[in-house]
C-alpha cells in the first residue's frame, strides 16, 4: 500500500538523523494519553487534513513509503479507535475528524507503530510554491536545518524509550 507522511522541512533532518519515522503520537482513551506510531494517509494531497494548524508547515515535505496491507502493524485509524488497544472517546474522534477535513479525509488515515528507516522511503519530496511536489535532491536534504532544539529533544526521547525497553539477553 502506498502511503504518505507529511512533515515540515525542519523535521526532516531529525527524521533522517534519528533513524527514520517512529515518533508520532496517536491519542487513545480520553485523548490525554498517546501511543507511539507514525501517521500516514493514502491521499497524496495534504490539503484538508488539518496539517496547517501548527507553527511549522507540516505540508512542506512528503515522504512516500510502501507498507504491505497485510502487515499486522498497519492500522486503519478509524477502525483502530474502536479496538480495545486503540479505543478513543467518541468526542475525541469526532473532533479529530472535524479538524482533519471530515470523514472523507479520515477514511484515508493509517498509523504504523514500527520504525521505518530512510532506506525504505520510496521518495522524499518538497513542496513547490504552486503546491506540487518535486523530488528532493541530496544537496537540498543536506542543506536542510532542523527546528531549534528538536534533534536534542528527539534523541532524549529515544534514549528514554530505549531505557524502558526490556534488555535482550544473549
Amino acid at each position: 500500500m502506498r502511503l504518505y507522511h507529511f512533515t515540515s522541512l525542519g523535521h526532516l533532518p531529525v527524521i533522517v538523523a534519528t533513524g527514520g519515522l517512529w515518533r508520532g503520537e496517536v491519542p487513545v482513551g480520553d485523548g490525554s494519553r498517546t501511543l507511539r506510531a507514525t501517521w500516514f494517509t493514502t491521499d497524496p494531497d495534504p490539503r484538508g487534513h488539518g496539517l496547517d494548524g501548527s507553527a511549522a508547515d507540516k505540508r512542506e515535505v512528503r515522504i512516500t513509503v510502501i507498507i504491505p496491507s497485510s502487515d499486522r502493524g498497519l492500522k486503519h485509524w478509524l477502525k483502530f479507535t474502536r479496538t480495545s488497544f486503540g479505543r478513543l472517546a467518541d468526542e475525541c474522534v469526532e473532533q479529530l475528524v472535524r479538524t482533519g477535513g471530515g470523514k472523507r479525509k479520515a477514511e484515508t488515515w493509517y498509523i504504523y507503530p514500527d520504525l521505518i528507516p530512510p532506506t525504505e522511503f520510496r521518495a522524499i519530496e518538497i513542496r513547490r510554491p504552486d503546491g506540487t511536489y518535486t523530488h528532493m535532491e541530496p544537496d537540498d536534504l543536506a542543506a536542510s536545518v532542523a527546528h531549534e532544539g528538536l534533534e536534542e529533544a528527539v534523541r532524549a526521547d529515544f534514549s528514554e524509550m530505549r531505557a524502558r525497553m526490556p534488555s535482550r539477553a544473549a
